[in-house]
């Protein structure tokens, strides 16, 4: 059984350590701002080939590990991610193919599960999901508001256990500082016979409209090679 004076110094030195924990002020990581007219395109084959686009060149560029791959669904494609911005938020852009199996037996699944994300900033505002068209073939877009949590960096104080007399037996709980960063997310589904195919883009709100430009470029040049 605890001692309450054990439980209380534990939480004082939680107390103590999240407001010491503050940000280094002046400290600024360098911005790498998002330039549509400096983009130069590649094309790409996706792995299996499920289709063809063509993708900014000199991105970070990942072809596994892809959202719900945990629910052995068979994803393939690839997800880019461009040059952070002064928030330390990297824009990125997704061309995925999704298999129906187990976990996926509908599209529409997929569409709830983006937009009942417990991250969205108005979980009580309405989603708009409407009819769209990419290489000739029918889909849906929406969007939605959400956030990531960013660290901030910090200054480690003198804590308490540094000291050669500090009492044994207390637990001291680092909490780094951390904003929310508001994020825009668009998506566009396209069904196929046997799952369906997604592309997608998410940035931080002020290069949105930067990216909308390059997401454009990506998704006009898309060519679904999976009925």
């Amino acid at each position: 059984m605890y001692k309450t004076g054990f439980v209380m110094k534990v939480l004082m030195a939680v107390f103590v350590l999240a407001v010491f924990l503050n940000p280094v002020s002046g400290f600024e990581k360098p911005e790498s701002p998002v330039k549509p007219e400096n983009i130069v395109y590649e094309k790409h084959l996706s792995e299996g080939n499920s289709f063809v686009v063509l993708i900014p060149k000199g991105w970070g560029k990942k072809e596994k590990d892809f959202p719900y791959a945990y629910t052995k669904t068979k994803v393939c494609g690839v997800e880019l991610s461009g040059p952070h911005n002064k928030d330390d938020v990297r824009p990125t852009i997704s061309v995925l193919y999704y298999e129906y199996g187990q976990f996926f037996k509908s599209y529409e699944k997929y569409i709830n599960l983006q937009i009942g994300t417990f991250t969205r900033l108005a979980p009580e505002k309405d989603v708009y999901v409407t009819n769209t068209a990419v290489a000739g073939r029918e889909a849906e877009k929406f969007e939605i508001e959400t956030y990531e949590l960013i660290l901030l960096p910090f200054k480690r104080p003198d804590l308490p256990f540094d000291r050669p007399d500090s009492e044994e037996g207390i637990q001291y709980v680092i909490v780094p500082p951390s904003k929310k960063v508001m994020v825009i997310k668009r998506y566009i589904v396209i069904p196929a016979e046997k799952g369906f195919y997604v592309l997608n883009y998410s940035a931080s709100s002020d290069i949105v409209k930067s990216i909308e430009g390059i997401f454009e470029k990506v998704l006009n040049s898309f060519e679904p090679l999976i009925k």
